[in-house]
């Protein structure tokens, strides 16, 4: 359940395997004859810091709410557009950074004598005899594995990408009298076949060890990059050509890649020449050790075990064909399990401390213009991506986004004044590498939605929910309480005394009025009003805790007191606008109305029966017209459906993640590749197993008959505890409940009702074969 399997290597980027570092990444193909290596490195982005913000925007902002007042959507649409996009509709986009190609040989076959109908002698190449290929992805060592042999030569490789040494490490081996003759060279989006452009300064060997590929893109103020790699090799001879390493008859070789930019480094050749230097004075070997043992610490701090019923042949089939199965109606636990692991690996591969976040792609993408930038999109795609990562026991994982906030603030306030002459910070749907918050595409769908900056401030208040870091939350105090500032400022009360935003939008979605006509903007749409609920909540809470007497509180208090209700339409429905409009698309990607039963709580079968039911007329209606058809909303229909406890819907919706919505190398495919259905899916499961209310804890709330046992370990609670449980039968056996501070909650399994007060380091334990209870300290 740790490995990810192929029989063949990767016909295209989709079938390569992923390894990362958080800051360096790489797909790596597996191939026989030339080995293709697509680097990428976190900070590589399409140029410099731009100013976008259309300053005219505050002078309409007025006209444009009355005209929606009125109901004269068209107006008040083309009034934004002209007042309220940015001066230039794109911010700066994620890159490729480029290609180590590792040429064999093999496929230039063998020359033969043969001799034609004629009795004429004619020469015959013979294709090489290709044997034994595996190729695999070790989830538990981050580590991947190539073994084969060709004309009964043996052949194996190794691969992964170390945080400790910053560094790709390729290591390659022949067995026996077998040797390893190879050529390498480097190219920025070069298919090998003179298509394409280099987009490169130049490729250079340095020695006949070391070669480099740079350049400059994006202007003055843009970003400037080094790719540098080293080979190592034993046995045989090695030289330089051109800007070529060439290696004959080695008997084993290892390859050393990095990369830097100037974003991170003033001066990027001479770190990559550090970087390399240290790493082959380390070695191989050691550089392994220290990257299992490093990469470990995270993945081994938390565990998802489900025992699988199935025949015990499955496990030697590959990836792809126990995907297969699954599209045929048969069940695979084994594969669901792998797929939680995997998402857990990507998220340590892709955001680690001080790297930039997790983006579309995470780390992974292949072009220069990729779809949708692969920029960090915030109206759902980069929150999806660190909806695990507090409940995993990886806390540290999900600081790189919230140090992102850091460079969103000032970028923010920005908006605020000049494009609303508002007070606060304020930032719309997507934000880039400098921390970007002006509006951005030419969209009406999604361009003109203010709360992008709101719903990431909510991850600060979640990372302080599970560790109540006091100090951190000082730092990051004043970027919540410009939030909140902003909102306290844009917010106006409608004719029912009701305090909304707008202009503003339900993210990508379009409704139809009482007139026929089709728009996006609107006053006070429903997630709006319930990430509000969320942050003015959580910011009155986090002020008493860190016992600051702010001027804004009562203000707070105010808006918060007199937010809309949640609404239900005429077709049994949560509304998703103030009015209760048709929807152009029924079965929308985006559920946005649904905010509130996930990630939020506001809607709980158990405390708002009749919004629950709502809730679950929303995504039938959703689901009977084509909704759930991108992998992130599949994703996100699953933890609905956990949050309705409805074990075997959201069980099913799991299933069609997989079948529909995941590649062959199980990286999810929106479609193209879009790494948040593989986060949003793997929490999907957990939530069946596991629902965290801070005083409030659910186990088991929506298992599926088919996961009939297993065992958790390391699960952090919003309380303060973490939480080890096995069940059977889909009945909680034993439970074990550590406190890292003093927690005070209940516990709910099976409908017995617990309740335990710890105290730090002190465990509560308890089992079916137990008459009473223990509680000790560690």
């Amino acid at each position: 359940m740790n490995t990810i399997r192929f029989t063949n290597e990767a016909k295209n980027w989709n079938e390569a395997f992923p390894i990362g570092n958080g800051f360096i990444g790489a797909m790596v193909f597996g191939g026989t004859s030339i080995e293709r290596i697509q680097v990428n490195e976190d900070s590589l982005w399409s140029g410099g810091n731009m100013n976008r913000i259309n300053p005219d925007a505050k002078e309409y902002i007025p006209q444009i709410r009355t005209l929606l007042k009125e109901d004269k959507i068209e107006e008040a649409e083309r009034l934004a557009a002209q007042s309220m996009y940015s001066t230039y509709p794109h911010m700066r986009h994620y890159q490729t950074f480029g290609d180590v190609w590792i040429d064999f040989f093999h496929d230039k076959g063998k020359k033969v004598i043969r001799k034609s109908e004629v009795d004429l002698p004619y020469l015959e190449y013979k294709a090489p005899d290709l044997q034994g290929y595996e190729r695999a992805l070790d989830i538990e060592n981050a580590i991947g594995n190539i073994k084969y042999s060709i004309d009964n030569k043996k052949y194996k490789r190794s691969f992964f990408s170390s945080h400790p040494d910053n560094i790709i490490v390729y290591h390659m081996e022949a067995d026996d009298n077998d040797t390893l003759n190879f050529d390498i060279s480097l190219t920025r989006k070069d298919n090998r076949r003179g298509r394409g452009s280099s987009f490169c300064d130049g490729a250079e060997a340095l020695q006949d060890s070391i070669i480099r590929l740079y350049g400059h893109q994006g202007g003055a103020d843009g970003i400037g990059f080094e790719l540098m790699l080293q080979v190592i090799s034993e046995g045989g001879t090695q030289s330089s050509m051109g800007s070529h390493i060439v290696v004959k008859g080695a008997k084993k070789a290892t390859i050393y890649i990095t990369a830097r930019t100037t974003y991170r480094s003033k001066q990027p050749y001479e770190w990559c020449l550090k970087t390399l230097e240290n790493a082959s004075l380390k070695g191989y070997e050691q550089i392994k050790a220290d990257h299992q043992a490093d990469y470990k610490k995270y993945y081994e701090a938390s565990t998802l075990i489900l025992d699988n019923q199935e025949d015990e042949a499955i496990d030697t089939l590959s990836t792809p064909q126990r995907l297969s199965r699954m599209r045929e109606g048969k069940e695979d636990i084994g594969l669901i399990n792998t797929y939680y692991n995997y998402s857990r690996y990507l998220l340590i591969s892709s955001s680690r401390d001080k790297s930039l976040p997790a983006n579309l792609q995470g780390i992974w993408n292949e072009e220069f213009e990729p779809a949708w930038g692969s920029k960090y999109t915030i109206n759902i795609n980069i929150q999806m991506n660190y909806w695990l990562a507090e409940k995993c026991g990886l806390s540290e994982l999900h600081l790189p986004l919230l140090n992102h906030l850091e460079k969103m603030h000032e970028r923010g306030k920005e908006v605020a004044k000049d494009m609303y002459g508002l007070r606060g910070f304020c930032c719309h749907h997507n934000t880039d590498i400098w921390g970007d918050c002006a509006p951005q595409d030419n969209s009406i769908t999604s361009t003109i939605w203010p709360m992008g900056g709101a719903w990431l401030c909510l991850h600060l208040i979640t990372h302080y929910q599970y560790t109540k870091d006091k100090e951190l939350m000082e730092k990051y105090y004043p970027i919540l309480y410009d939030s909140v500032l902003f909102f306290i400022d844009y917010m106006f009360q409608d004719e029912q005394g009701y305090w909304i935003t707008g202009p503003s939008s339900s993210p990508e979605n379009i409704y139809v009025n009482k007139r026929g006509e089709s728009g996006c903007l609107c006053l006070g749409p429903t997630m709006d009003i319930e990430i509000l609920r969320e942050l003015f909540s959580g910011y009155l809470s986090i002020t008493q805790d860190l016992e600051k007497s702010e001027d804004l509180n009562d203000e707070v208090r105010k808006r918060l007191d007199g937010l809309p209700p949640l609404r239900i339409g005429k077709y049994g429905q949560i509304q998703e606008w103030q009015e209760d409009y048709e929807e152009l698309e029924i079965g929308h990607r985006h559920i946005s109305q649904l905010y509130a039963l996930y990630p939020s709580s506001h809607i709980r079968p158990d405390k708002t029966p009749e919004l629950t039911k709502a809730a679950e007329l929303t995504l039938k209606r959703r689901l009977e017209h084509g909704g759930g058809h991108t992998g992130w909303s599949r994703a996100w229909i699953v933890l609905f459906y956990a949050r309705l406890r409805n074990a075997e819907e959201a069980w099913d919706n799991l299933c069609s993640l997989l079948k529909d919505s995941t590649l062959d190398n199980l990286l999810d495919n929106h479609p193209p590749f879009q790494i948040d259905g593989n986060f949003g899916g793997a929490c999907g499961l957990m939530e069946l197993l596991v629902q965290d209310f801070e005083d409030e804890l659910l186990l088991l709330p929506a298992i599926p008959k088919v996961l009939n046992s297993g065992e958790i370990r390391g699960i952090h609670l919003k309380s303060g505890g973490v939480l080890n449980f096995k069940w059977k039968h889909g009945e909680v056996i034993s439970m074990e409940l550590r406190a890292k501070r003093d927690l005070d909650i209940s516990i709910n399994m099976a409908d017995q009702l617990l309740h335990i007060e710890l105290k730090k380091g002190q465990t509560y334990q308890v089992s079916s074969n137990d008459k009473g209870e223990s509680c000790n300290e560690l």
